[in-house]
């Protein structure tokens, strides 16, 4: 029996209906339809009464389902115990965005914390999505997050809803990245209408937009580079020196390793935040398409009833010590 099945059929218990419960869950409504039936045929009984006005457990479904809530936080509480780090060991799983500071900090835990210790160690590079689903089904303990302002709201009362802690690691204004070579590598300030003969570097993450059904941001320059998988984005921007990319502060140490450099930007920001706001290219001349991207948060989160344990807390502590000039106000808890 599958204990993230068991999760499942919880909670379409408690959406009392299999389409919401897909949603929450971040699967296809056909996908967990699929797992409960086969749940059900295990078993041998029907868990749910389905119909027109949605999904109702039935009388052993309901006994079941007593259980099976039992069954997960016992299992919970085994993982915590099981969690605490002998000194011969160390455990990690964590779900990060593509970021130089990130990598940097992971990279001195390991060197700080490793050495002659058996290591599982699970260090995952994935989009928002990705990354809250991980953590909600405990395949990942915790997970960096990275967004846009502009989803802010919406996405603190999805974490809420989902009974995810958050902690704002940093706060910043994305950075233009380039070649040491680069036309502009000289200018100690650029403005968006200097990069507008250059080409962006786009490393698109939409999963939080497409989950919010709220549209993607656009990109900000007519010539643009989508590049799907941003492992390759320093080494091809170290490259193509008529290429840009916007990016938190870097690490001088990265910074050297790739050749290159990181310049503030001045002038108007695009995107229209969820709740209203400027239109993309306001600010603008009329025949500019030209406009920088706001502000960026990312954000630490793990379920509420976690106890970090000292791998986690210092892997954080690592990444914290890692961006102290990127750092913001903080918050114990999404939405506060």
């Amino acid at each position: 029996m599958n204990l993230n099945v068991l999760r499942y059929a919880i909670e379409v218990e408690k959406n009392r209906s299999i389409t919401g419960a897909a949603k929450q869950l971040f699967i296809s409504q056909p996908n967990l339809s699929r797992d409960i039936r086969e749940l059900e045929d295990e078993i041998g009984f029907s868990i749910f009464t389905r119909s027109s006005r949605g999904v109702v457990p039935t009388d052993k479904g309901r006994e079941f389902l007593q259980l099976a809530k039992k069954a997960v936080r016992q299992y919970q509480a085994l993982e915590h115990f099981c969690a605490k780090e002998e000194h011969g060991s160390l455990s990690l799983q964590v779900c990060v965005p593509k970021a130089g500071y990130i990598h940097a900090a992971f990279s001195s835990f390991l060197t700080k914390h490793a050495k002659g210790r058996t290591l599982s160690v699970d260090y995952r590079e994935t989009g928002t999505m990705d990354a809250i689903r991980d953590v909600c089904l405990r395949s990942a303990s915790l997970a960096i997050i990275r967004f846009s302002d502009r989803y802010e709201r919406s996405l603190f009362s999805l974490l809420k809803r989902k009974e995810l802690a958050g902690e704002v690691i940093c706060r910043f204004e994305p950075l233009a990245v380039m070649s040491e070579r680069h036309p502009l590598a000289g200018t100690s300030v650029l403005t968006a209408n200097m990069l507008e003969q250059s080409v962006e570097v786009l490393c698109e993450d939409t999963s939080l937009a497409d989950y919010l059904n709220e549209p993607a941001e656009s990109e900000h320059f007519p010539s643009v580079i989508r590049l799907h998988e941003g492992s390759g984005l320093l080494g091809l921007l170290s490259h193509l020196t008529t290429a840009f990319a916007f990016a938190p502060p870097l690490p001088e140490s990265v910074l050297k390793d790739y050749h290159l450099v990181q310049k503030k930007c001045q002038g108007a920001h695009g995107g229209q935040n969820s709740h209203g706001g400027q239109s993309a290219h306001s600010g603008q001349n009329a025949h500019s398409t030209a406009c920088l991207p706001g502000k960026m948060t990312d954000l630490l989160i793990y379920p509420e009833d976690a106890r970090l344990t000292r791998a986690e807390n210092a892997f954080l502590e690592a990444v914290r010590q890692a961006a102290p000039a990127m750092q913001g106000d903080r918050s114990s808890r999404p939405g506060d």
